[in-house]
């Protein structure tokens, strides 16, 4: 009988591949042949051994006694694992590994009801506890059902494996470890993951990056698309509140940390890692830091930064490394100000398809963009809202509201307009505002880069009134003193 594994997508299309093994046949593929593996197996785990390289005269390799026999399981239960109150107490486990569902690309009871319905036919009468029921219990599986939009699938899918998270955090000693590998082509799917997990109080101490056992289907259907590589992820319990950081300077430490194991990885390349496995080594890598601070790397409004858009900021950093900088929006502002430079800069609008498309696997969407009062929708078309008129909604209102590197941008470039009715000079002498650095960027990047001759020549200007005005704030003692505390980035260079 195939396997679904075998056809690579979870349904029954027959293949033409034999499995099984002659019983009398003589040679390899015999019965005998193939039961031997088993009862070595079998062996090996009563008196575990090790090969190593001897480097005497004769090169070969000998065995090592382990004496560290693998004992049998002494317990195997078939229940949720959201939920072992009744078999393990607190704090009384020392390692958990696990193997996470696909959430939206495996309805494993749906797989396990078609062997079960067989199985149950011959051992019903037998083991009726067991084969009982007409279908396997799928109450508290951890899927995105079918059935429910894709917003109300996810969400619960994210409480089931919170749940099962949670239950392993209480039974885990102080320093146990969990352990589990994952891996997914949709950003969506990690966040999930990773999201329920730094919920359940857990960090991520370390990423492994291993071989796949084998290519996950034709074309990648269980969701690495062509990846040979997984992740093992091994996590430890939060022990310390997590301190809070700025996402300026978390992006500081991981770009730094992805240019010193992109140098190591490159020494692999005649090993055939292709680019695609990298980018899933330093993604994982880069996951490293912003668990240690999960819930207070803070965003230029000074919320916590959602799991979705740190990763689409270590995409970028990703993008950045292998393309040319010159063309890409400046690598030091948010993620969703960079993907909003990046579609409506040089093209003031887009069909609604093409932001969609756009944004696919950045783990934004047009949405993020519209919240932000940068874009609107009008039949199908998404346009930027022009700056002449962001201005003029922004100066009417407190400049405190106006805290993301674009909205300060904007109202720069606005104000810089021969127009205006405002002094550029001294409203950056007022203290009703907080200046992001990133301004300075996004003024360069506007200067250059924008068609529109009227808003380069304001970003220009605009930006040369700003680096005067904020060498002149420098000389006041205490002048950028909150700034300083709250993100230092304005003291900070990009590595």
């Amino acid at each position: 009988m195939p396997s679904w594994r075998e056809n690579g997508n979870p349904n029954y299309s027959p293949k033409n591949n034999v499995v099984e093994v002659g019983l009398w046949t003589k040679g390899y593929g015999s019965w005998t042949s193939t039961i031997s593996s088993v009862i070595e197996g079998n062996e090996w785990s009563r008196n575990p051994w090790e090969a190593i390289f001897n480097h005497g005269a004769d090169n070969k390799s000998e065995r090592i006694d382990l004496g560290d026999p693998i004992r049998s399981a002494q317990k195997i239960l078939c229940r949720s694992s959201s939920d072992l109150s009744g078999e393990f107490d607190k704090g009384t486990i020392d390692l958990v590994v696990t193997d996470p569902p696909f959430g939206d690309n495996l309805f494993y009871s749906d797989l396990a009801n078609y062997f079960y319905a067989w199985l149950r036919l011959p051992l019903v009468n037998q083991f009726p506890d067991l084969f009982g029921a007409a279908k396997t219990p799928n109450a508290q599986e951890a899927l995105a059902p079918r059935l429910l939009p894709e917003e109300e699938a996810n969400d619960y899918y994210k409480v089931r494996l919170t749940a099962c998270w949670s239950e392993s955090h209480r039974l885990l000693k102080q320093g146990g470890l969990l352990a589990f590998t994952f891996h997914h082509s949709e950003d969506s799917q990690w966040a999930i993951v990773l999201e329920s997990l730094f919920d359940a109080g857990f960090l991520l101490e370390q990423t492994f990056p291993i071989a796949s056992d084998e290519q996950k289907g034709e074309g990648g259907q269980f969701g690495a698309k062509g990846t040979e590589y997984d992740i093992i992820h091994v996590c430890r319990k939060r022990l310390i509140e997590p301190a809070p950081v700025s996402w300026a300077k978390m992006r500081q430490w991981v770009k730094a940390e992805l240019g010193r194991l992109r140098l190591l990885l490159d020494t692999y390349r005649e090993r055939k890692i292709s680019d695609a496995d990298i980018r899933v080594i330093l993604r994982g890598k880069a996951l490293e830091f912003y668990s240690r601070h999960y819930g207070k790397v803070l965003t230029s409004a000074d919320e916590p930064m959602p799991l979705a858009h740190a990763l689409a900021g270590i995409n970028q950093l990703l993008d950045e490394g292998t393309g040319d900088a010159a063309a890409l929006p400046p690598s030091v502002v948010q993620p969703v100000a960079y993907q909003y430079l990046r579609l409506f800069t040089t093209k003031e609008s887009r069909s609604a398809d093409d932001v969609n498309k756009s944004l696919f696997g950045t783990a934004l969407r047009q949405k993020d963009l519209a919240d932000r009062e940068w874009i609107e929708e009008r039949n199908k078309t998404v346009s930027a809202i022009p700056i002449d008129v962001r201005f003029e909604h922004h100066r009417k209102r407190p400049r405190r509201e106006m805290k993301t590197e674009i909205d300060q941008a904007h109202f720069l470039i606005g104000a810089a307009m021969p127009s205006s009715g405002i002094n550029l000079e001294d409203e950056l002498t007022k203290d009703t505002w907080m200046l992001r650095k990133r301004v300075d960027a996004v003024l360069e990047w506007y200067a250059r880069v924008t068609p529109n001759q009227n808003v380069r020549n304001a970003a220009m200007l605009a930006r040369t009134i700003l680096r005067s005005s904020v060498e002149r704030l420098r000389q006041r003692p205490g002048a950028l003193e909150e700034q300083l505390s709250l993100f230092n980035d304005w003291d900070d260079s990009e590595s």
